[in-house]
């Protein structure tokens, strides 16, 4: 019953926002073998494969541990989706009120959609876990409370300092575009618009001045091209059990669940880890 209401209930829109995640959002996630160049994990072939077969290591873990406990997985992959877009936007400020804005600006992607579209997401929602979503949902409900909390916090200090306040509308604007586009639709816009977009611009002039360019479009056209054939065998394979429309929603999001794990663990930790060493060594 939820498999036919969720399928029914799918526009062309909702497959074209799909796309646009898949064809344009996918390649910032690409640019980690540059990244991994850059601080120089891959500058040897034996140090090459290790990176990648750990890369791809932990995202097979992440879709194993998907396939046992989806609902404890699903939480867990909203939670870091909070941490890794509000780290976007947090690295701008200093001080405890980066992490009132850091996650401000992450739980508006997570609570603002949810909470504006509650029925269409509860319904994703339980079928990338394939249970009801209750206890996913007590979930939203707790960090949306924390949200307006954070949001009144946030709200004082753009209209008390002009520093806050560029960041304060774009987290405004967001809210706004949520409540009147499809969940789907509003993800695709901030993943491919906003998230995408700013990450290229963090990583591309460290990468440029190190990486020959003709270098760096080959990894992410390259990386892009194999994870687009991946996909598309499991989602050719996977059809042999569900319609593909259906396999093409799944794998997308918990493919996206696998990526984010090491990919966190390369942008948010070793790189800007690595760009904060370079820039104290520097007279």
């Amino acid at each position: 019953m939820l498999l036919n209401s969720l399928i029914s209930d799918f526009s062309t829109l909702d497959f074209a926002a799909l796309m646009a995640i898949s064809l344009i959002g996918l390649p910032h996630g690409a640019a980690d073998g540059a990244i991994a160049g850059y601080i120089g994990y891959t500058r040897q072939p034996g140090s090459l494969f290790k990176f990648f077969g750990l890369y791809i290591a932990m995202a097979v873990l992440v879709i194993l541990f998907w396939m046992l406990f989806p609902t404890i997985s699903l939480m867990v992959f909203l939670t870091i989706s909070i941490i890794h877009f509000g780290l976007d936007v947090a690295r701008t400020k200093q001080g405890w009120m980066s992490l009132v804005q850091g996650y401000a600006h992450g739980c508006v992607v997570i609570v603002g959609i949810s909470q504006c579209h509650k029925e269409e997401v509860l319904q994703i929602y339980s079928f990338l876990i394939g249970k009801d979503a209750g206890p996913v949902w007590v979930m939203i409900d707790f960090i949306s409370i924390i949200f307006l909390i954070v949001l009144v916090f946030y709200t004082c200090k753009a209209i008390l300092d002009t520093k806050w306040r560029l960041e304060f509308i774009e987290l405004l604007v967001l809210l706004i575009l949520f409540s009147q586009f499809p969940p789907l639709v509003s993800f695709a816009i901030y993943f491919c618009g906003l998230h995408s977009v700013r990450h290229f611009r963090n990583i591309w002039l460290p990468l440029r001045n190190t990486i020959p360019l003709r270098n760096i479009c080959l990894q992410i056209a390259s990386f892009t091209c194999i994870t687009w054939a991946l996909g598309g065998l499991i989602i050719w394979l996977a059809m042999f059990q569900v319609s593909a429309d259906v396999a093409f929603i799944r794998i997308i999001f918990i493919g996206l669940a696998a990526l984010t794990v090491p990919h966190m663990i390369l942008v948010d930790g070793l790189y800007h880890r690595h760009l904060s060493v370079t820039s104290c060594g520097k007279p």
